[in-house]
Order: structure tokens, then sequence, then C-alpha cells
């Protein structure tokens, strides 16, 4: 399935399993999409907007606020590219050409709140950086489930993207 987004960028889900439902959740705020399939269980996935300056952190906060609403209270698995770290984690030091002056942390600070895991965090203490495939120096890319549990979720190192994948089994 494939969600086009508010932008020129979208998301997609592949799934070896049967589809029940898809909804394609373009909300007004997202700088992209919020791509939701029903498997039996509600996967979301999207992709927060960019940029990594202080004045770009409240738009951010917006569409994670309106991801959640959209999201309920129910089981669910949300993946995507968070642009934001997560509260605890460290950082490396971005290669010269990453004009870095904030380093988002609330996107994630407030999924967590919302009774989500970081299924990486939860079973790994490394560091797991995602981005930048060339140069890796932070985590952005995230599952997190709320009422689920991951048996496994690995960081895939490849350079098929400018971020590695994130890979999680759910038992």
């Amino acid at each position: 399935m494939w969600g086009e987004a508010n932008s020129e960028f979208a998301v997609a889900w592949l799934s070896r399993l049967p589809i029940r439902r898809w909804e394609n959740h373009r909300l007004p705020v997202l700088d992209k999409t919020l791509l939701e399939l029903d498997v039996g269980v509600h996967l979301f996935a999207t992709h927060l907007s960019a940029g990594q300056t202080k004045a770009d952190e409240p738009h951010r906060n917006e569409e994670t606020a309106a991801i959640l609403r959209e999201l309920g209270d129910g089981p669910c698995i949300l993946v995507g590219d968070f642009n934001a770290v997560h509260p605890q984690d460290e950082i490396g030091d971005p290669p010269p050409d990453e004009l870095l002056d904030h380093v988002s942390r609330e996107p994630i600070a407030r999924i967590l709140a919302a009774g989500f895991t970081d299924c990486y965090r939860g079973l790994h203490a490394d560091r797991g950086w995602t981005y930048l495939a060339w140069h890796p120096w932070a985590r952005l890319d995230y599952v997190f489930t709320r009422g689920l549990d991951a048996s496994r979720c690995d960081v895939v190192e490849s350079d098929a993207s400018d971020h590695f994948a994130v890979v999680a089994e759910l038992s």
C-alpha cells in the first residue's frame, strides 16, 4: 500500500499478511502522511518533517500530537522516520555538511508518554544509529508498539537508503 503525501514524498507498507483495511490519513498538519493498515493489528507508518533547527521543532511536535490523536488508545504499531532522537540517547558527530543546531527529542518523548514502547531500546543498550547510512551519528528511525511486545528489533545496515532500516518481530 502506498500513501500519497502532502509533499512530493510518500510512505508505503509491504505486507505478506492479508490486508483487511487500509487508510491514508493525509492530515493537513503533516508534511507527509500517516498510512494505516489493518492486518489483524493496526500498523501505522509516517515520516515527520525534517529540519535541524530549533525553529523546526514546534511543527514536528504538532505533527506528533495529530498522529497520536489519530491512533487512539488501542494496541498498534507505529513506525517511521521521526527526525528526532530518543530523550536518553546519545548522538555522535554529524558530518560537516549537516547543519545541525538543534537535536529534536520532544516528539519521541511524547510518543513514549502516550504508552508506546521503543522496540529497539527495549531490547538493546547500544546506539542503534540509523542516520546517515554512510556516516551514522543518530537514531531517527523507530518501531514503536503499544499493547504488543517485540521479540526482536534490529538495525539493518545497508547502502540502499540514506538511513539504515529497522526491522522487528512481534510476539
